[in-house]
């Protein structure tokens, strides 16, 4: 087994040793490591990026390794898991809470624009950006649930074998493969957390926010960290899967 601190200069990806080491990922949030839409940085690029000393990463990620018993434990190991599992857990765990929460958030970011919009104009931008967020995950869990999902699983169950099943991966230029799109589509939504964290200063509610505004960052803030995990579960994790084991060319 790799260590953590392996070659961090020349060949270790964030998202990989999160998926290796899953104690790493409350570091990781709290260090503000892009670890699932940008797991595909090195280490070291993903220090410079987060303006965290690389050294300093090193000596804390040696300590998770050093001492698993005293960090945070994943229930799960995805890695030892089927496609089936992990895409029904995604759906159970992840789609679900995201489909409420958006539902939420959309109805209170209207509210709070409506109402403190014209004291705080920086949150007609942040509703506009959760509005135009709600409808995009909306279609991007439309595509996992009715395409990708099912047809990993379904190869997944016949073997391996691909004769017979409609296969959404095949046919249409390369830049409009499902699989590269969702990867695009999780990148893009990532840019939009950017834009709202730089508007909301980190979802930091002004001294005259009522209980709705307070709410409508709290929920942002909780909503960010559900999708870093979701999202690092199917780029870290699932569609590697897919690719390893030939289903996805």
């Amino acid at each position: 087994m790799q260590t953590l601190t392996q070659n961090p200069k020349i060949g270790r990806l964030v998202g990989e040793i999160a998926a290796e080491f899953p104690a790493t990922i409350p570091f990781f949030e709290s260090v503000k490591i892009d670890y699932c839409c940008g797991g595909n940085r090195t280490l070291k690029d993903a220090c410079a990026l987060a303006g965290v000393p690389l050294e300093q990463v090193l000596d804390a990620l040696g300590e998770i390794q050093r001492g698993p018993s005293r960090g945070p434990k994943e229930e799960t190991d995805w890695n030892q898991k089927s496609m089936a599992e992990l895409t029904n857990y995604i759906l159970e765990k992840h789609h679900s809470y995201t489909r409420t929460a958006t539902s939420r958030l959309r109805i209170l970011a209207e509210k709070v624009a409506r109402v403190h919009g014209n004291h705080h104009l920086e949150l007609l931008e942040i509703n506009g950006l959760i509005q135009q967020m709600g409808e995009e995950l909306e279609g991007h869990m439309a595509k996992e649930e009715e395409q990708v999902f099912p047809y990993l699983q379904a190869v997944e169950k016949a073997g391996g074998k691909k004769e017979g099943i409609p296969d959404p991966f095949a046919g249409g230029p390369m830049d409009q493969h499902p699989l590269k799109v969702l990867m695009w589509e999780h990148g893009m939504t990532g840019e939009e957390w950017i834009q709202l964290h730089q508007l909301s200063r980190d979802f930091t509610p002004p001294e005259d926010a009522c209980g709705s505004y307070r709410a409508l960052y709290e929920g942002l803030r909780e909503l960010e960290s559900d999708l870093h995990r979701h999202v690092h579960l199917e780029n870290n994790i699932l569609f590697p899967k897919a690719v390893a084991a030939g289903i996805i060319d």
